[in-house]
């Protein structure tokens, strides 16, 4: 009896097999195919042992490093590399072979004894290698020029504009980094010297800083310290003739730690500069060499680079300034004695005369370069009547006070675009600063609208150096 029972089983799973399948999402049962049989399955990857843990840091066996300072070259220029091997292996006896390359020909060449040669405008990495190792380092090189700066506007070439200043006066000078911006001004009242703090790309918040009888403001920069961002700018300046509160010729550098809210006496800072029978001193740094040019006159105008910590080292002595000064209101003369420390006493690692006399309009100091900026602005009476006009000229300058190369920034006397632009519906637009940063080249304009008393901009624009 159990064999019928079972067949008859069998036979119903047979007849159902057979049936049409039916979608779960079709109710009318649509047929449906069989799909293909799976294929073989593969193995599975064995898995990756876990990798080691890197073995703690220790001395390097063999270490190479330039030994040569951080350069800009102009196209044509040359110079020759040199690189220090060190390292817990390294054997003053023996001869390590180095050779260069470079890895990017068009822009610098380098033979493989490491004589480098700028072509063209742009940048390089120069790698030397010890022959016979995998020891080598790198240096990144920019061929530079002024092509860029001869280029027509675009307004992609506006860094930070159109944010007033609080002081109603032309900003002399300028410096930022992170997100701030500290601008220089000759400022109204009883102070010679505003300094602005303010982040780079808004309006507020603003700080102020005051010095007092301190000079011009020609050109400054700022040193960031674990305690404080510090002023390096002119100090000790003398009334100009027939003004109330122009000071200039400053026959002293100081460094001043920016305190909000602060007025200060040229007598109240402590870390002072001089150099014997020099007016007008103003400082740029290049913070990848650590060296700070100081730009001078007497007779003549000269720049004196020198290693930062070195003169910040230097004996501090105190010195009876060579010029009288005339300062306050009622005027007082004197030649007063100053805490400072004295710059003749040191080597500089360059030195040369400027090929102008003038004060510039703002400089900086980059890798073995110094970038000029002259120029002037011109009121809306003297552009109406032909007198005058805004213009702009950059100047780049080598290491032996030879000019390289020399360019106009072509728009600035474009009053419709300056206009359009929402820069000064005046027209005035004076040149007042130039600074190297990261590759790039900043140029700074003083601009104020039409009306009585018209606040005052400072327009920064950028250019790529490579």
């Amino acid at each position: 009896m159990k064999r019928p029972l079972a067949i008859l089983c069998l036979a119903a799973l047979l007849l159902a097999a057979c049936e049409p399948k039916v979608d779960p999402d079709d109710p009318d049962g649509k047929e449906q195919t069989d799909p293909e049989p799976p294929g073989p399955v593969d193995p599975p990857e064995p898995s990756d042992p876990p990798e080691p843990e890197p073995p703690a840091p220790g001395p390097e066996r063999l270490s190479l490093r330039f030994s040569s300072e951080w350069v800009d070259l102009y196209p044509s220029e040359t110079m020759h590399l040199a690189c220090e091997v060190g390292g817990e292996d390294f054997d003053p006896d023996k001869y390590y072979d180095i050779e260069y390359y470079s890895s990017n020909k068009k822009v610098a060449y380098v033979t493989s004894s490491g004589f480098l040669t700028g072509a063209a405008r742009g940048s390089a990495t120069i790698t030397a290698t010890i022959k016979g190792t995998d020891v080598y380092a790198e240096r990144l090189v920019r061929v530079v020029d002024l092509s860029q700066i001869k280029k027509a506007y675009s307004r992609d070439m506006q860094f930070s504009c159109g944010y007033t200043m609080y002081y109603k006066s032309v900003t002399q000078s300028w410096d930022f980094f992170d997100n701030y911006l500290y601008a220089c001004q000759v400022s109204g009242g009883p102070h010679a010297i505003s300094v602005t703090r303010k982040p780079v790309h808004a309006q507020d918040p603003q700080q102020y800083m005051h010095l007092k009888y301190f000079g011009h403001g020609d050109n400054m920069f700022v040193e960031r310290c674990d305690d404080g961002d510090y002023l390096w700018i002119s100090n000790y300046g003398t009334l100009e003739s027939g003004q109330t509160n122009r000071y200039t010729d400053s026959q002293i550098l100081s460094r001043v730690r920016f305190q909000d809210g602060v007025t200060m006496l040229p007598s109240q800072s402590t870390d002072n500069y001089w150099m014997p029978g020099k007016k007008r001193m103003i400082a740029a740094y290049d913070e990848d060499t650590g060296t700070i040019a100081i730009w001078c006159r007497y007779s003549e105008s000269w720049v004196y680079v020198y290693d930062l910590e070195t003169i910040k080292a230097a004996p501090i002595e105190t010195k009876t300034l060579n010029y009288n000064i005339s300062y306050g209101n009622p005027v007082v003369t004197e030649r007063p004695t100053v805490r400072a420390r004295d710059l003749s006493l040191i080597t500089p690692i360059h030195s040369f005369k400027m090929p102008f006399y003038n004060v510039p309009q703002g400089y900086d100091w980059h890798h073995g370069k110094l970038w000029v900026m002259q120029g002037d602005g011109a009121e809306a009476d003297e552009v109406a009547s032909g007198k005058a006009k805004n213009w702009a000229t950059a100047y780049l300058i080598n290491s032996q006070g030879t000019i390289l190369e020399s360019a106009s920034v072509p728009w600035v006397a474009n009053l419709d675009l300056l206009a359009s632009e929402g820069l000064t519906d005046l027209g005035y637009f004076e040149p007042e600063g130039i600074k190297i940063k990261n590759g790039i080249l900043y140029l700074g304009f003083a601009s104020k609208d039409a009306g009585s008393s018209p606040p005052r901009r400072l327009n920064i624009f950028q250019y790529p150096l490579d």
